[in-house]
């Protein structure tokens, strides 16, 4: 899944219809495999060092209780996260609920709902981003059909400012140029994001500055979305279409290229990298292994492997915690004691943020926006198990 699940009935049905295609979501468990296989290698650590295995448990009490909580607004209307405040209380969303359609900040203990723009038309209009905390960025799109016509919007929570950063580019006809779909990566007071600006699937990394609402183009090519690794803009990128990529850096500080951090020079062939400027973990090129480092320093080894007929989907870093999904169910995993747990009954997906990690469940039938329970979890305070040394 090149983009998370976003409103609107013809996203969701698709990735619901892709689960179901994929050998019915197959009936093989990553638990029955871990068990056979060892799928768990070195990699996951709780500190540098003392590498330690993944190893699937059941659920703490801690754990069973807070996916048994639901946010109560989520069971009102569709609500899907985009991102988590720095202190965890608020989160940020894409909302279809009575009397409001648009972007808002949602308080997690409250329900509470403030909103920050509204859509134009509710039955085709979508949002999806992310944020760093303090700002949320994300791109707008207004078609079922197609999401490469859009805008990117910023908000600034401490001030309530709402900016306008840019938009898809138009071929010569009129038609936006195919970007890859991925919502704007956020750090700190920077942005960046992925579009398309040519024909044969040509891409430009824009960089915000949204303190100063200052855009500009850092990179053209055959480009993947970018994300942030401390005071690097990292893309994967090919030489032409088709071929595997590898990342490259863009430093914040110096606006030149830059060397990539020990823990990323081995990768290829995947946009799916979630990192906190620390620990690190992405897909293998087949979607079917997971790497994992606890060091920038250090070298990611495969931590869990999947079994035949299923593929990662998603992957999401909280504060203490690493979740995935797949075609068959979500799952998250204490990076302290390797231990992890399936979290949603079917699909769903996770968004992790700080001390805070937003779980989504899959929808109970189709609808044009349906309702996805959400659930908040603290991983990083909750009793996890340990694994066999």
């Amino acid at each position: 899944m090149r983009r998370r699940l976003i409103g609107g009935c013809l996203v969701l049905a698709c990735l619901v219809l892709a689960c179901l295609l994929l050998s019915a979501c197959t009936t093989a468990t990553m638990t029955g495999r871990s068990a056979r296989t060892g799928a768990a290698g070195h990699g996951a650590a709780g500190h540098d060092g003392m590498a330690l295995r993944l190893c699937v448990r059941r659920p703490a009490a801690t754990l069973r209780a807070e996916l048994s909580r639901t946010v109560r607004r989520s069971m009102q209307g569709e609500i899907l996260p985009l991102g988590v405040s720095a202190d965890g209380r608020m989160a940020y969303v894409s909302a279809w609920t009575r009397g409001f359609s648009g972007v808002a900040e949602l308080n997690l203990a409250s329900g509470r709902l403030r909103r920050i723009q509204r859509f134009a038309d509710s039955s085709s209009d979508q949002a999806d981003g992310s944020s760093g905390g303090r700002w949320l960025v994300w791109e707008e799109t207004y078609s079922l059909q197609s999401l490469d016509d859009f805008t990117v919007y910023s908000w600034d929570a401490a001030t309530g400012r709402l900016d306008r950063l840019g938009q898809s580019l138009r071929g010569p006809g009129g038609t936006p140029w195919p970007s890859p779909w991925h919502a704007p990566a956020v750090s700190g007071h920077y942005a960046a994001w992925a579009q398309g600006y040519g024909p044969g699937g040509l891409v430009e990394i824009r960089l915000a500055n949204l303190q100063t609402g200052r855009v500009r183009v850092i990179r053209q090519g055959h480009l993947q979305p970018p994300f942030f690794d401390r005071g690097l803009v990292i893309w994967p990128e090919s030489d032409s279409p088709g071929t595997q990529t590898s990342l490259h850096a863009y430093s914040l500080a110096t606006g030149r290229s830059a060397a990539l951090p020990p823990v990323l020079r081995a990768v290829h062939g995947t946009e799916f990298v979630a990192t906190d400027g620390t620990r690190t973990a992405y897909f293998s090129p087949d979607l079917t292994a997971l790497y994992y480092s606890p060091s920038s320093q250090q070298q990611a080894r495969v931590v869990l492997r999947l079994p035949r007929g299923q593929d990662f989907a998603g992957l999401s870093i909280g504060s203490g915690s690493l979740a995935w999904t797949t075609s068959r169910a979500t799952y998250l995993a204490s990076t302290q004691t390797g231990a992890y747990t399936q979290v949603t009954p079917t699909y769903g997906y996770a968004t992790g943020s700080g001390s805070v990690m937003l779980i989504s469940d899959p929808p109970a039938g189709k609808s044009l926006h349906p309702i996805l329970a959400l659930h908040v979890v603290r991983a990083a305070a909750l009793a996890w198990p340990a694994c066999p040394s």
